[in-house]
C-alpha cells in the first residue's frame, strides 16, 4: 500500500464522522472493550506563559481496561484497519479505526501512555499524524489519552459544554461508569454521565430476550435508541426509515449485542440481526407492553365502579376520577386506538369502558349492545336524555368532551437526550380525534355488530372492506342529543286513544304490519340471509312489530319517518345511512312516525285506497335505499290480497 494511498484513506476515515467531537464515543467504546469498568473524561486549560489570549486546551481520556503492550501497539494502535474485534460479538468496534476519530478535532498533537505485561509506553502523534514511540519509566494503568488543541478560553467554555452533550448522547448508557470534569473552572464538580436505561412516556415496560434489552413505553412524540453494550448507536425521533410505522406511539431504547454500526458510524446496520431485534421490540410492544395498557385501564375504571368485598378485604365504593385520572383515561384510551384493531379480539373481556353510570363494560358487551340497539352512545357528562337512556337499560359510554378534544397534548413534549422531557397528558397522538369513539369503531369494525360465527362467515365470504366497514361503525356511535327521537306510541280510539285521527293512524300502520307480514314474513332465518349475502343480495328483513307513534327531537332538525330497534321504547335512534333497517339476528321493532308528511299523505290517500297506502307504508319501510327491490311484486301481491 503506497504512503499517499495510506494518507487519503485516513484523511477519508477523519472526516466521515458527522461531529468532530465523535471521537468520545470512539475512545469510550474501546475502553469498554479494553474491559474497563470506569472511564474518566476531563478537560484543562493551560494559560500562555507568555501572557497571550491562547493556551493549550487538553481533553484526556481514562480507562482502566487491559492497555496495550508493544506488539499491540505496533501491530493495531498504530496499523490502519487492525483489528483483533472482527468475530467477536462482545466488541463493538469492528473496523479497527476508532482511534482515527482523534485527528477529527485537529488537535496540535495526541499523547497515548499505557501499559500491559509488564511494558509502560507512550506514543505521541503529531498533527500530521506521524508518531514517535517511546517507552515509560512509570506505571500506567489501562490506557491515557491526551489531545493537545489551541485555543482561547471562550474555546475551551465551548469545548467543555459540546462535550458533555456529545458524551450524554452517545454514553450516558454506558455499561462501564462514565464520568465527566472540567478542572479548570473553581466551582466544577465531577458529573457521573451514567443515567438509567429508562424512556419517557406511558405504561413504562422493561422486556429482556436473548442478548436483546429493551424499555418500552407509549409516547405521542417518541424516540428510539439503538445500544450496543450501553453506548448509542442510532438515537432517532420523527420521520425516519430506521423505525417501522407500527411504533410511531411506541418509544424504545433497545440494547442488544447483536446490534452494529455501519462503518461511517452513522446508524445501524441493517441485517439479520437488526430485523431480528425489530422482531424482539415487536414482540414486547404486542405482548407485555399492551398488558400493561390495558392493565392500567382497568386500574383507573376500578376507581369508578369500586370493588367488591373478597374476604377480609372490604368493599371499596367507586368515586369520580380526579382530573388527572381522568386525562390519563382518555391518553391511554388514544394509544389503545392506535394499536392494531385485530388486536382488540382478544381483549373483548377486559373491562376498559366505563359508562355514565359509573359500570365497567367490555368491548364485547359493546358488540351486543350495537347488535341489539344498531347504535351505541356516547356521552362527556349525564344529560337528561343520557339518563332516559340508562333508565330503559341502554348503555351510555363515557367519552372525551370537547374542551378535552382540543386541550390535551398542547403542552406534551417529547424526551430528548438532555432530560426525561415533559410526558403531559395528551390523546395518545390522535390530534384531536375522540380516543374512545376510535377504540369502539375499531372494535365494531373488527367484527362488525355482531358477535356470532354466521356473520364472520358472511364477512369473509362476501370480503367486506375495511374501510368501508370502519366507516359504518363510525356511524353507529353518536351522542344521545345527535340522533335521539322521544317516542310516544299512540293507541287506536278503542284503547284510549285521544281522537279519530290518532285511530285512523293506527289503522294504517295495522295494515302495513299484515302486508309485510303477508309478503315476506317477519323475515328471513340465519341460514337464508348467508345465502342472501353470499349472492350479493339483500336479506329479507321483516319486521315483529310496528306501532304508530308521535315523534320529539332536536329542535329545528326533521324527525324520521321510522326508527328502529330490537324493541320500541321512550327513546330510540334515528337510523344510520346505511343501515335503515336492522341486520341483527333475530326481528327488530319499528316506532311509525305518524306526523312525518309522507304518513300524512298516505293518511289522506288511505281515505279512499287503504289497500294503496298500506303498500306504500309497508314499501317505504322496507324498500329504503334500494334494500329488498325484489320484494316489490310480493308486497303488492299481498296488499292485494289482504281483506280490510
Amino acid at each position: 500500500m503506497s504512503a499517499d494511498f495510506t494518507q487519503q484513506a485516513v484523511d477519508n476515515l477523519v472526516t466521515q464522522f458527522s461531529s468532530a467531537l465523535d471521537f468520545y464515543r470512539e475512545l469510550v467504546q474501546n475502553s469498554i472493550d479494553a474491559g474497563s469498568s470506569q472511564v474518566e473524561i476531563w478537560l484543562d486549560f493551560l494559560p500562555d506563559e507568555g501572557g497571550g489570549t491562547n493556551g493549550v486546551i487538553e481533553i484526556h481520556v481514562d480507562d482502566f481496561g487491559d492497555g496495550m503492550n508493544e506488539e499491540i501497539i505496533d501491530s493495531q494502535l498504530t496499523t490502519l484497519f487492525s483489528s483483533t474485534k472482527e468475530n467477536d460479538l462482545t466488541k463493538i468496534g469492528k473496523f479497527g479505526i476508532g482511534f482515527v476519530s482523534v485527528f477529527a478535532i485537529g488537535p496540535r498533537g495526541v499523547l497515548v501512555q499505557t501499559g500491559r505485561d509488564g511494558e509502560y509506553w507512550e506514543v505521541f502523534f503529531d498533527k500530521d499524524r506521524s508518531f514517535f514511540k517511546s517507552p515509560l519509566d512509570h506505571t500506567v494503568e489501562g490506557t491515557q489519552i491526551t489531545l493537545f488543541l489551541e485555543g482561547d478560553r471562550a474555546r475551551y467554555s465551548q469545548l467543555v459544554n459540546e462535550s458533555r452533550v456529545t458524551i450524554d448522547h452517545w454514553c450516558r448508557h454506558s455499561e462501564a461508569e462514565i464520568s465527566f470534569e472540567d478542572r479548570a473552572s473553581i466551582d466544577a464538580e465531577l458529573e457521573i454521565i451514567n443515567k438509567p436505561f429508562s424512556v419517557a412516556g406511558a405504561c413504562h415496560t422493561h422486556f429482556t430476550s436473548e442478548g436483546t434489552e429493551l424499555v418500552l413505553a407509549y409516547n405521542h412524540a417518541p424516540l428510539w435508541g439503538f445500544y450496543n453494550r450501553g453506548l448509542a448507536l442510532a438515537v432517532v425521533r420523527g420521520t425516519n426509515d430506521l423505525v417501522p410505522d407500527r411504533f410511531a406511539h411506541i418509544a424504545f431504547r433497545m440494547k442488544s449485542r447483536y446490534l452494529e454500526h455501519t462503518l461511517s458510524r452513522e446508524t445501524v446496520m441493517r441485517d439479520a440481526n437488526y430485523e431480528k431485534a425489530l422482531a424482539r421490540a415487536e414482540q414486547a410492544a404486542s405482548g407485555p407492553l399492551r398488558e400493561a395498557l390495558i392493565t392500567a385501564l382497568e386500574g383507573l375504571v376500578t376507581v369508578v365502579v369500586g370493588t367488591p368485598k373478597q374476604g377480609r378485604t372490604p368493599a371499596v365504593p367507586g368515586r369520580r376520577w380526579t382530573m388527572a385520572e381522568r386525562g390519563r383515561y382518555f391518553e391511554l384510551m388514544g394509544y389503545l386506538a392506535r394499536e392494531d384493531p385485530e388486536a382488540l379480539d382478544d381483549l373483548l373481556g377486559r373491562p376498559i369502558l366505563v359508562t355514565l353510570d359509573g359500570k365497567a363494560m367490555t368491548l364485547g358487551q359493546v358488540r351486543e349492545a350495537t347488535a341489539n340497539d344498531d347504535r351505541l352512545f356516547i356521552d362527556d357528562q349525564l344529560t337528561r336524555l343520557s339518563e332516559r337512556l340508562i333508565a330503559q337499560g341502554t348503555p351510555v359510554i363515557l367519552a372525551a368532551s370537547t374542551h378535552e378534544l382540543g386541550g390535551f397534548g398542547a403542552s406534551a413534549q417529547g424526551e430528548d437526550e438532555l432530560g426525561d422531557g415533559d410526558d403531559g397528558p395528551d390523546l395518545g397522538g390522535l390530534d384531536g380525534q375522540d380516543p374512545v369513539v376510535r377504540v369502539l369503531a375499531n372494535c365494531l369494525a373488527g367484527s362488525f355488530v355482531t358477535t356470532n360465527r354466521l356473520q364472520r362467515a358472511i364477512n369473509q365470504v362476501t370480503g367486506r372492506l375495511e374501510s368501508s366497514a370502519w366507516i359504518e361503525a363510525v356511524e353507529l356511535i353518536a351522542r344521545p342529543a345527535e340522533v335521539l327521537v322521544a317516542v310516544h306510541p299512540i293507541e287506536p280510539l278503542a284503547k284510549g286513544g285521544l281522537g279519530e285521527d290518532d285511530d285512523a293512524a293506527h289503522a294504517l300502520v295495522d295494515l302495513a304490519q299484515d302486508i309485510v307480514l303477508r309478503s315476506i314474513g317477519s323475515g328471513s332465518g340465519a341460514v337464508r340471509r348467508l345465502f342472501a349475502k353470499v349472492r350479493g343480495r339483500a336479506p329479507k328483513i321483516g319486521y315483529r312489530r310496528l306501532v304508530a307513534a308521535h315523534m320529539t327531537g332536536r329542535a329545528g332538525e326533521p324527525e324520521p319517518l321510522f326508527v328502529v330497534a330490537h324493541e320500541v321504547a321512550p327513546l330510540m335512534a334515528k337510523p344510520t345511512p346505511e343501515r335503515l333497517v336492522s341486520a341483527h339476528e333475530g326481528q327488530p321493532e319499528a316506532a311509525i312516525n305518524v306526523d312525518h308528511p309522507h304518513f300524512r299523505a298516505l293518511m289522506r290517500m288511505a281515505g279512499q285506497a287503504p289497500l294503496m297506502a298500506g303498500y306504500c307504508l309497508a314499501k317505504s319501510l322496507l324498500l329504503a335505499a334500494n334494500r329488498n327491490l325484489d320484494l316489490d311484486a310480493e308486497l303488492m301481491r299481498a296488499a292485494m290480497s289482504t281483506t280490510r
